[in-house]
């Protein structure tokens, strides 16, 4: 997937079975999600084994890819998320 400037990576922070909860650059955003959608993320974070998700900034559509899982490692725009979200749970 390429990120551009209206897809950024959202971090997990609460999944339910009407919503979701992401940190997106720092703000809290709410996505309900249909059952079928709430199925689907589930599958998602266990193929993932992390808890990102591309997220559209405008539409908070969330694009669930399971086909390669996201390398912190390899991915520069990981590791900063990886870092800030360890800044913003430090306050």
């Amino acid at each position: 997937m390429l990120f551009n400037e209206k897809v950024t990576l959202g971090i997990i922070r609460e999944i339910g079975d009407q919503e979701v909860i992401l940190l997106v650059q720092g703000e809290k955003v709410m996505v309900p999600l249909s059952e079928e959608d709430a199925k689907e993320l589930h599958q998602y974070v266990q193929v993932q084994k992390n808890w990102l998700v591309p997220i559209h900034r405008e539409t908070h559509e969330l694009f669930l890819e399971h086909e390669d899982p996201w390398n912190e490692e390899d991915m520069e725009e990981l590791m900063e998320i990886s870092r800030s979200q360890e800044v913003h749970s430090d306050k």
